[in-house]
């Protein structure tokens, strides 16, 4: 290969990275290799393998047009030219150059073989992330109450691991445990959000699909059946599932992530057309994202490269938008009782803020958002 070249490739990966806000450090730990091998690479010293190619391109989020480019200055053929058809595949290895034939050949196989393995592992992990400040004002005893609808739904769908994702000097919440599960625990420090609560797990979930209840929605009646229902679609069509729902009160747009619906699979099951974290302006349509997932382990790259907000936080919608890339995404209309902890949130900052004030005409104010925070509270009961 050219020295040219080689030059070349360094300079687009040097640009790229630089639009990512990333040291060669940061890149080389999300590519999982030696940021001297990341410096070689720029410098137009070293030819990574195509492989290697590869796990750089998916840390850099490139788009299609940069991935091919920065294969052609690699010496590689991107993939859209190597195979056009599945049925010429043959005839197109054979025209390539012996060391990039039988190289292409083995990363074939290699993830053919990843992609059967992972088509066969099942679901046996739920994570649970109560790092948030809502959790930390609780007791032990008060959190383990708020925890156990949720424990209840894992058991009811027949998982076996409980993974609880704490903020630091949490103590464990106290747990009434079905006898088919075990807990474990992981301590969320810095606290950078939901997206960051995920990722932490990945040293205890694996290489394995698993799922996530976010407990502060509350499934009542049958809708307890809803992460089963979620496993069952998981089995059937081996993508990430998210559950979402057009239930009154639930359409808040600018509290929850939202899903953009396509083409229907099943009653009540679609594929996902576009997801928004939280959006406060534009379009306002679409169906509001519950606290369930069913994730493929490809949500853990996804989550490396996800940019963090404007807080600095970085969200698990944005991340799934990311693998929306490379995966189909399902969604299952959620249609039975929920109840959302989140809006009594809102209302008790309301408050505090109104109270801050320090002045008596707004008293008035602050009793009406206690009593609309009471009626919610009254509304779990019943």
């Amino acid at each position: 290969m050219a020295v040219r070249d080689l030059e070349e490739l360094g300079l687009l990966l040097r640009d790229y990275r630089k639009r990512m806000n990333l040291t060669k450090a940061q890149l080389a730990q999300r590519a999982g290799v030696s940021a001297s091998f990341v410096t070689y690479i720029e410098k137009g010293q070293r030819r990574p393998s195509l492989t290697m190619l590869t796990r750089l391109m998916q840390a850099l989020d490139l788009t299609a047009s940069e991935r091919r480019a920065l294969l052609r200055a690699g010496g590689y053929q991107p993939m859209g030219e190597i195979m056009p058809r599945l049925s010429d595949l043959s005839e197109q290895l054979a025209e390539l150059p012996q060391p990039e034939r039988d190289e292409l050949i083995e990363e074939f196989s290699r993830m053919i073989g990843h992609w059967r393995e992972l088509r066969h592992k099942r679901v046996r992990r739920v994570v649970i992330p109560i790092a948030g400040w809502q959790p930390r004002l609780l007791s032990p005893e008060q959190l383990g109450k708020m925890l156990r609808p949720a424990l209840e739904e894992t058991a009811l769908a027949g998982l076996n691991e409980v993974i609880l994702v704490l903020a630091p000097g949490k103590v464990v919440p106290t747990l009434k445990l079905p006898r088919s599960l075990k807990v474990r625990t992981v301590v969320q420090e810095p606290q950078l959000g939901l997206g960051h609560a995920i990722l932490i797990t990945h040293g205890v979930v694996g290489d394995e699909p698993f799922a996530v209840i976010l407990p502060d929605d509350i499934l009542l009646g049958e809708g307890r059946n809803c992460l089963r229902q979620m496993l069952a679609l998981y089995e059937e069509y081996r993508c990430s599932v998210l559950a979402v729902t057009g239930v009154e009160g639930a359409a808040d747009f600018k509290n929850y992530g939202i899903a953009q619906l396509g083409k229907s699979l099943h009653e009540n099951v679609y594929l996902v057309k576009e997801l928004q974290e939280k959006p406060t302006k534009g379009r306002r349509s679409g169906l509001t994202i519950v606290g369930r997932y069913v994730l493929t382990p490809q949500i853990f790259e996804a989550l490396q490269v996800t940019t963090p907000d404007k807080n600095n936080e970085i969200q698990l919608t944005d991340a799934l938008n990311i693998l929306l890339r490379r995966q189909r995404i399902s969604a299952f209309v959620y249609t039975e009782k929920l109840f959302r902890v989140t809006p009594i949130k809102i209302l008790l900052e309301q408050l505090i803020e109104t109270l801050d004030e320090s002045q008596p005409e707004r008293l008035e104010q602050a009793m009406q958002i206690t009593k609309e925070a009471l009626q919610a509270l009254i509304a779990l009961r019943a």
